[in-house]
């Protein structure tokens, strides 16, 4: 059976900490792909530009294992989490499937909505960034200790420092040559020649 990773998030716009995180998750675990999972246009977050930028800029650093899915664009209504995965399984019916997340939102879980069903029915690669601890949480939340089997960890130290919001602060200042430290330099391109988050 083929085991693939389903990476959500905003990408907005994509870095190289998002492009580690999926090849790492590609390397530890033995997966045949992993899918970027852009959000839509309705989900609530300050400077999201248009999902078919991010969608083109998420295409721009695909290869064979590296994919994006659109699943969640051109949507009417936002979805919730469980929803989004439940779209996914229906759609990667034959495969094993594992969702990708940071461990900030993996320490946020236990509290989000559907999270019992989220937690008992999927499987997670949570990559940790320096300074979180997502084993301890896993120790001591008890549906979460129930269900430790579901959770893989990966540490991604090497871009802890890298974020998306970097990139925009530095387009802002016209310091785009800069941004080629934090993302491709066709991402940078990209950006320059659509006039994005000027």
């Amino acid at each position: 059976m083929k085991k693939l990773g389903f990476f959500g998030g905003s990408f907005n716009p994509p870095t190289y900490a998002h492009i580690n995180v999926a090849k790492m998750s590609i390397e530890k675990f033995n997966l045949d792909a992993v899918y970027f999972v852009p959000v839509g246009n309705l989900y609530n977050k300050p400077s999201l530009i248009d999902e078919n930028y991010r969608y083109k800029m998420l295409q721009l650093i695909c290869n064979k294992k590296i994919k994006v899915e659109n699943i969640e664009l051109g949507r009417k209504q936002t979805l919730n989490t469980l929803q989004a995965f439940e779209l996914i399984e229906q759609k990667y019916k034959s495969t094993e499937n594992y969702y990708i997340m940071g461990a900030d939102n993996f320490e946020k879980l236990p509290t989000w909505k559907n999270a019992k069903e989220l937690i008992e029915n999927f499987k997670y690669i949570i990559f940790e960034r320096n300074g979180s601890d997502s084993k301890s949480l896993l120790a001591t939340q008890e549906i979460l200790k129930q269900n430790k089997n579901n959770f893989e960890f990966l540490d991604e130290k090497k871009y802890s420092n890298v974020s998306s919001g970097i990139i925009r602060e530095l387009i802002q200042n016209g310091n785009y040559k800069e941004c080629e430290k934090y993302t491709k330099p066709e991402i940078v391109q990209y950006i320059e020649e659509n006039n994005l988050y000027l």
